[in-house]
């Protein structure tokens, strides 16, 4: 395949078929050259996009986690309350709409170039969470806590409710996004009952 070839097929379809391939398949069964018959290459044109698959692999999850990290980045901490509320709902709602990602997420935990991204995921969702509870604190708005701790809780929460999802299928996303964030709050503001 030449280079016009190669333009051809645009990128998000052969992450597309990446993704596809990855989460029925697995990692290690999927091949370069089922994903460049799925994306309408040839497998010289993907090898000329991604030296690997394991560099496949890494834009994708980029890819598909760019547009999450982007909108809990911008998270505003004025009002930590609503930031928290809005926190909770984006993770739900995003867990949900990409679920063939997520589900590669888990399944594929044990992949060793996966982990730098994976820590780096946590230790920037985790700052997010700190920071709006330190923004609580500081407003008087939420009791005086261990923020590390707590902004761990708070992820680790939000992460068993996606599990529960996917896995059992119970629970609707908003109603689950509502009642995460009511016991959340519920433990941390200093005017809860």
């Amino acid at each position: 395949m030449n280079q016009r070839s190669l333009n051809k097929s645009p990128k998000s379809k052969v992450l597309q078929a990446a993704l596809d391939l990855f989460s029925s398949k697995g990692y290690s069964e999927a091949k370069m050259a089922e994903i460049a018959r799925g994306a309408g290459l040839s497998v010289g044109a993907l090898y000329l996009r991604f030296k690997n698959k394991e560099e496949l692999f890494l834009e994708l999850i980029k890819d598909q986690t760019r547009d999450f990290v982007e909108r809990t980045g911008k998270l505003q901490v004025e009002d930590p309350v609503e930031a928290l509320r809005k926190y909770i709902a984006l993770n739900l709602e995003y867990s949900f709409q990409k679920r063939q990602m997520i589900s590669i997420f888990f399944k594929e935990y044990n992949l060793p170039f996966l982990q730098p991204l994976r820590g780096n995921f946590f230790r920037a969702q985790h700052t997010i969470i700190a920071d709006i509870l330190v923004a609580g604190i500081k407003r008087g708005i939420f009791r005086p806590m261990n923020v590390r701790d707590t902004a761990a809780v708070i992820f680790a929460s939000i992460r068993g409710a996606v599990l529960l999802k996917l896995i059992f299928g119970i629970g609707d996303v908003s109603k689950m996004s509502k009642s995460l964030f009511a016991l959340i709050t519920d433990g941390i503001r200093k005017d809860a009952r």
